[in-house]
């Protein structure tokens, strides 16, 4: 007797199709699994023979080879449960045919069909693949519950999902009185509710309108992490495309996106004493980290200088490839990863070196020993250098509130449009992304222009890649002008936002 049932396997966000296959053939009872398995899938036959029997199906005494193929692919997970019961099913004739059939699900030990990680990417293969009953998890309803439902089929029980099989009888009138539920929008604060600080607003500007990374230097309750907090409110929404990428990597790390994020971009704030691991992904589990939950929106990396060493020196690497590559015995995991970074530190390690908010009692060696540290590799790779100071009493109770998020990202939308346009030839699409071969082409400054930049490298000894930053940050302020032409005050403005550049200790 035999019988099949298609899954999917995944690894990182690549999918590909898998074939449980049964044999059943008279001999001593015992079940065999081949496939290239993990654990938790050679587990399966331990879960799968009560799940049959507890559910009023007959489980066959008999020898029972199951094969996942193909085999040169390696298997991990609990969703194969399923795919694997209804190829026994098929095989001892419960069920004809499991034809244009997927199935997804982990079975206890009474038939009941648990959630399972990750099942959103390999839904989405299917459906591209064209399959038209994709039998899900009911507890994974929550994550797909956007996308078009005519093909999906949650059920909760073996039961259930043998009995639409044999009687195609399935109604999905029920599971669309729930989908505008989980259609919810996160809500961010607004740069309104900050007072002054314009110089910080304007630079979270540039930063969203040309993805330029940035770094905050100012002491404790400067309001960095507040000004940070509000960037994705000025960003462009999510596209489609965008938010059903992102929604991938949030399925693999089993976190809510819907709740939480629809159009907003993420935003993801860890903490300094995050590992390597759950900063960048990786584990038994080949996890996504938060480089990859923030894909398409911020990074805010709080006290950034305090993270760990083989974090930064990874950061480096990540922000140039926008991607994650995670190396296994089996293969190598992909995540996305390109997102806004915005890291902030403190001047010294005392917090109120160069400040007017509080009195330095840092040796010169300790800040000198600190501010080494702002110059790596990653800081290099940094566009905005921003410093910030507190507020003092007068500026806090009399101050002016700063224009609505609102209307700052009726601005970045208009800038990200002329970017789109302009490099709509190239491969890179924003600002901060012209390649050192197109600097020329597309930055160009009206007269002055060259000399202004030219004596602020000189009298600085800046590297050229000070020098591109500085351009690419131009081309940025002039689009938010609506000007083609680089202003010597654009030039201005964007060295006035180098701070590090021409900072002596």
């Amino acid at each position: 007797m035999f019988g099949k049932a298609l899954t999917f396997t995944r690894m990182g966000l690549n999918c590909d199709m898998v074939e449980a296959e049964v044999d059943i053939k008279n001999g001593l009872p015992a079940i065999f699994m081949a496939g290239l398995l993990s654990q938790e899938v050679k587990e399966s036959k331990e879960r799968i023979r009560p799940a049959i029997q507890n559910s009023g199906f007959e489980f066959p005494v008999k020898k029972i080879t199951i094969n996942l193929s193909p085999a040169e692919i390696s298997k991990t997970g609990t969703h194969y449960d399923l795919s694997i019961a209804m190829a026994i099913l098929s095989a001892t004739g419960v069920i004809d045919s499991t034809d244009g059939c997927i199935f997804f699900g982990e079975l206890n030990l009474s038939g009941e069909i648990k959630w399972v990680r990750g099942i959103f990417p390999m839904v989405i293969e299917a459906l591209k693949k064209g399959y038209n009953k994709i039998f899900i998890p009911y507890d994974n309803l929550s994550e797909i519950e956007f996308i078009n439902l005519d093909k999906i089929i949650p059920v909760k029980t073996l039961n259930e999902t043998a009995d639409i099989i044999i009687n195609n009888n399935y109604d999905t009138s029920h599971i669309t009185t729930a989908r505008s539920k989980m259609l919810t929008s996160r809500k961010v604060g607004n740069y309104s509710d900050i007072m002054e600080q314009r110089h910080l607003i304007d630079a979270f500007t540039i930063a969203a309108s040309g993805g330029h990374h940035m770094i905050i230097v100012g002491p404790p309750g400067s309001g960095k992490t507040m000004a940070a907090s509000r960037l994705p409110s000025i960003m462009p929404d999510l596209t489609s495309e965008e938010f059903m990428e992102i929604n991938k990597i949030y399925s693999v790390a089993a976190e809510n996106l819907n709740g939480s994020i629809n159009k907003i971009r993420p935003f993801r704030n860890p903490h300094n004493s995050a590992s390597s691991r759950a900063v960048i992904g990786g584990g038994a589990k080949i996890l996504p980290g938060e480089v990859s939950l923030a894909h398409k929106g911020v990074l805010f990396l709080d006290e950034f200088l305090e993270f760990h060493s083989d974090s930064l020196q990874s950061l480096r690497t990540i922000i140039e490839n926008k991607e994650v590559y995670i190396s296994l015995r089996n293969g190598c995991a992909i995540y996305p990863a390109d997102f806004l970074l915005v890291a902030a530190c403190n001047p010294c390690a005392c917090g109120f070196y160069g400040t007017k908010s509080g009195t330095c009692i840092c040796t010169k060696n300790e800040i000198k020993k600190y501010r080494k540290k702002l110059n790596n590799p990653l800081v290099d790779r940094i566009d905005l250098q921003v410093k910030v100071d507190r507020l003092n009493y007068q500026e806090l109770i009399n101050g002016e509130k700063n224009v609505t998020s609102e209307s700052i990202k009726a601005k970045v939308i208009k800038c990200y449009d002329i970017q789109q346009k302009r490099y709509r030839n190239e491969k890179f699409k924003l600002n901060s992304a012209i390649t050192p071969d197109k600097i020329s082409q597309y930055c160009i400054m009206e007269k002055g222009g060259n000399k202004t930049l030219e004596k602020f490298m000189e009298d600085n000894l800046l590297t050229a890649r000070s020098c591109h930053k500085i351009l690419k940050i131009s081309r940025t302020i002039a689009d938010l002008r609506e000007n083609e032409i680089i202003s010597v005050n654009d030039i201005n403005k964007a060295v006035s936002l180098r701070f590090l550049d021409t900072e002596v200790v």
